[in-house]
């Protein structure tokens, strides 16, 4: 498997996992019968959620290598926050954010002088 195809594999696994892991916990909240917190709520949503759509946007949209690196790193960054105590999922997304940063290093354009 090459890295390319390795790091865009890893990036949907994450993206898609923090995705459905934010609408899991979003439901739980909303169908238990404790109050609702909004912070909670908020936190969950945005951090997995957002995360995960970060970690999309870059592994698949955006085709500028700079941002697609940035935002891709942020989502992972947002989600891991959330997703610490199961050590897999943070150990998954550093991955992909090496392998990003390796492809993206590979791509720069180097300063010639």
């Amino acid at each position: 498997m090459t890295r390319a195809r390795a790091t865009r594999w890893l990036g949907w696994t994450v993206g898609v996992i923090f995705i459905v892991l934010g609408i899991v916990e979003v439901t739980v909240r909303l169908v238990s019968d404790e109050p609702i917190d909004p912070s909670a709520m908020a936190w969950w949503s945005l951090s997995l959620i957002g995360g995960g759509t970060l970690v999309l946007l870059g592994s698949f949209v955006i085709k500028a290598p700079g941002i697609a690196f940035a935002t891709l790193a942020l989502g992972c960054l947002v989600g891991i926050l959330a997703t610490m105590w199961t050590v897999l999922i943070p150990i998954l997304a550093i991955s992909l954010v090496v392998l990003s940063g390796m492809s993206y290093g590979a791509q720069a354009p180097s300063s010639v002088h």
